[in-house]
């Protein structure tokens, strides 16, 4: 461990990247499973969200080492270590999960957009697509470093966190309520399914592509000030975590607050869609619950598919060793989304499945996360410990059992 003296004021410096990567955690994706887990099940998928906010800080604490140890990304580090042909499997499922990612961005952002401004679906869409491609503005910035996309972020999160703050308060959950979802139980096969769409939604593959990656400009600059030396890497690792925890707590405050909003708002209702929990909302506790809602969904998505954007181009890079320029990775990235708002597909449902699958993504991101890091010889001083070895291999276990019964119940019901 580092030497050095904890300082809050040192330790503001470091704030950061860990809210870039909560940006994942609070993404559309995540309001439909919630809201379709609240309105069906209550609060009994709470302890689901719990669970996973609290695997996602292990996950991605133990990324940010990754970065902060050998200068480099997992995708990077796949194409210099493993076979060609792994690799290309790696990358190809990797912009599978980009897809996704991006879709449940897109739409989500086009759904408060059509809810807020009262236009069709596909209106929402071409704005959120024309306010995404705004957004990419801030990559001027961040060619000369992170820390204004960093501010651009933390005020976006801060807009979802005070908009659930404020939804909580209208909702007043009990305390029974709470405890209730947090006692471990899954309801019916059905639940799984939305269980495992939360657990998608909550640990994203793509954050844990990005959080080696953006730890290296401030890396950079402390080598660059005080040495490549292992207590400059130490400290730094200690206030990077710190900075992850904080951030990820607020994510899984925001997944909470959802959940428990459409509990105490949809149960009973039989209503799982976006659309229809804006208008329950404003039914239920005034129009102020439902713009509140609308609003923080633009930020949610419009926030999150800038990060997404940044994440593909780490992947390619990282990968193929391709640095494709922003503009044509948005593009990309961007048609399939509108495909699907312009061809009709039901919104929700989409946002669910593609946080399904997104969690199918986990292993192959997982797996040589945990692969890496365990090798002294590239890690050095910073190689997992037995234990976190054996922590991060449960977790990658948990997560391909749960797949391969989603898998099963969802071909042979």
């Amino acid at each position: 461990m580092s030497n050095r003296t904890f300082s809050f004021r040192e330790l503001a410096k470091y704030m950061g990247p860990g809210f870039l990567i909560s940006v994942a955690y609070m993404d559309p994706g995540n309001w439909a499973t919630n809201i379709s887990g609240g309105a069906k099940y209550g609060t009994a998928l709470l302890w689901v969200i719990v669970l996973a906010s609290m695997m996602a800080m292990g996950i991605q604490i133990v990324a940010a080492k990754l970065g902060i140890a050998t200068g480099k990304g997992i995708a990077q580090l796949c194409r210099e270590r493993l076979p060609r042909r792994v690799v290309i499997v790696l990358w190809a499922a990797a912009e599978l999960a980009m897809i996704a990612t991006d879709m449940a961005e897109i739409i989500g952002a086009a759904i408060g957009f059509s809810l807020i401004f009262n236009i069709p679906l596909p209106g929402g869409a071409i704005l959120a697509g024309a306010s995404s491609f705004a957004l990419l503005g801030v990559r001027t910035a961040y060619k000369r470093g992170f820390r204004a996309i960093e501010y651009v972020i933390m005020a976006l999160v801060g807009v979802i966190a005070l908009a659930f703050v404020f939804e909580v308060v209208l909702a007043q959950p009990t305390t029974g309520q709470v405890a209730a979802g947090l006692a471990p139980s899954i309801p019916n096969a059905d639940a799984l399914y939305v269980a495992i769409g939360i657990l998608g939604a909550t640990v994203m593959p793509h954050s844990i592509y990005l959080h080696p990656y953006i730890v290296q400009d401030r890396r950079e600059r402390l080598v660059a000030e005080s040495g490549d030396t292992e207590d400059v890497h130490r400290n730094h690792f200690r206030y990077e975590s710190i900075d992850t925890i904080v951030a990820l707590f607020g994510a899984m405050f925001v997944n909470a607050a959802m959940l428990v909003v459409a509990a105490a708002a949809l149960t009973g209702t039989g209503i799982s869609t976006l659309n229809d929990a804006y208008v329950t909302l404003s039914g239920v506790f005034g129009s102020n619950a439902s713009l509140a809602f609308g609003i923080a969904l633009i930020a949610a998505g419009l926030s999150s598919s800038l990060v997404a954007t940044m994440s593909g181009q780490t992947v390619m890079d990282g990968f193929l060793d391709w640095n494709v320029n922003v503009w044509i990775r948005r593009s990309v990235t961007l048609v399939p989304s509108l495909v699907v708002v312009i061809a009709g597909f039901d919104p929700t449902s989409v946002l669910v499945a593609s946080q399904v699958a997104l969690s199918f993504e986990l292993p192959f991101v997982l797996i040589p996360l945990v692969y890496f890091t365990r090798e002294e010889g590239l890690m050095g001083t910073f190689v997992n410990r037995t234990s976190t070895t054996g922590v991060m291999g449960v977790i990658v276990a948990l997560i391909s059992v749960l797949n391969v019964w989603l898998l099963y119940t969802t071909i042979f019901g």
